[in-house]
């Protein structure tokens, strides 16, 4: 049982950090999407 629990907790972990990683990914396109159309008007 307790091994159950820890595969619950791992895979909760995992899951987290992938949704994380997922914003993260999804913040960098907003940065660089701004950041050319700020090159791009110099």
């Amino acid at each position: 049982m307790e091994t159950l629990r820890l595969a619950r907790a791992t895979h909760h972990l995992l899951e987290r950090g992938v949704e994380a990683l997922e914003k993260i990914g999804r913040e960098l396109e907003r940065y660089n999407d701004g950041q050319e159309r700020t090159d791009g008007n110099n």
